[in-house]
């Protein structure tokens, strides 16, 4: 399996907290190339045998969206498709879609 090392810098912060965590749900944007399994797989396999191996995880998925770079318009990539649905044009900036980031946790006795 490939490492994931957004996941392991999250999950290292996270063994840090002086508190212990119940919870905690990452932002995985779209066009992240790890599945959900894969990334619960790697979470699963990084915090056995840590405070955090019965740690509920929570994945909030991010949807992809890009600008054209020929017309401008705002749109959101059907099937990972890089090309503009308004012009045709294939240059595109990605807005949002690459996210991995901690969003929140809940720690014991919230």
């Amino acid at each position: 399996m490939p490492k994931s090392p957004r996941l392991s810098f999250i999950i290292d912060h996270l063994l840090r907290q002086p508190k212990r965590i119940s919870s905690v749900q990452i932002a995985v944007g779209e066009l992240v190339p790890e599945t959900d399994e894969q990334i619960r797989s790697h979470w699963s396999m990084l915090t056995k045998d840590t405070t955090l191996s019965r740690t509920t995880l929570t994945i909030h998925r991010v949807p992809a969206e890009q600008q054209c770079m020929a017309c401008f318009e705002k749109y959101q990539p059907l099937n990972k498709e890089t090309s503009c649905p308004h012009c045709g044009s294939f240059g595109a900036r990605i807005i949002a879609g690459e996210e991995f980031y901690l969003e929140s946790l809940k720690e014991e006795n919230e």
